[in-house]
């Protein structure tokens, strides 16, 4: 390896790129092409240049500038990136904003995030439905269900709570829910809403 091209390397630089974007592109809907294009962009907004030209772009990817037009026309749809006008020393110009991607990407992980909670509470309560039929010694029936799903969605009882109410249920040999709504009440007039601040309040009552 040369010295001219060692030294072509170190002078180069180096185009970074968040990591959330290279993981989860295609999830935002933008395809191989889309992100060398983006990275490009990337490349030359690194460099000071926010609005380079289709044909520098075109040398650069060996795309032709009719497909990068395109391309680029697409992330803005998408919202990945902005056409901003701006005025620097009383000049309008146009730059290509690369941030929107952050917003898309907080928008996109909150809402796997959301749809991972929402599956953990469908498989908890179905967990706690199967407990509660075992506590019984019976199937709950449709009514039963549909005052468990008002305890989690309108009273916003955490499944634990009502976990712990079924056992103080079984205790007393209460196999009703009836009794454990009582129990849930009981707790809320307390303020206690979740099975943390239940033991918390054991201990300091002492049991």
């Amino acid at each position: 390896m040369n010295e001219d091209f060692l030294h072509q390397v170190i002078n180069s630089g180096a185009t970074n790129l968040n990591n959330l974007i290279l993981k989860n592109y295609s999830k935002l809907g933008m395809t191989e092409k889309d992100l060398v294009i983006y990275l490009v962009l990337s490349m030359y907004a690194q460099k000071g240049v926010q609005f380079p030209m289709a044909k520098d772009i075109s040398r650069d990817t060996g795309m032709d500038e009719a497909s990068i037009y395109t391309i680029i026309q697409g992330l803005i749809k998408l919202g990945i990136i902005e056409l901003k006008t701006v005025i620097e020393n009383h000049q309008q110009r146009d730059i290509y904003s690369l941030t929107p991607i952050y917003q898309r990407l907080n928008n996109l992980l909150e809402q796997e995030n959301q749809s991972q909670k929402q599956k953990r509470l469908m498989t908890d309560t179905e967990e706690l439905f199967k407990k509660l039929e075992v506590e019984f010694g019976r199937p709950i029936s449709p009514i039963e269900q549909e005052q468990v799903h008002q305890w989690i969605d309108n009273d916003h009882y955490s499944i634990e709570l009502i976990d712990l109410a079924l056992k103080e249920a079984v205790l007393n040999q209460a196999y009703s829910l009836k009794y454990m709504d009582r129990i849930l009440i009981s707790w809320e007039k307390s303020n206690i809403k979740t099975a943390e601040q239940l033991q918390d309040r054991r201990k300091k009552l002492g049991y």
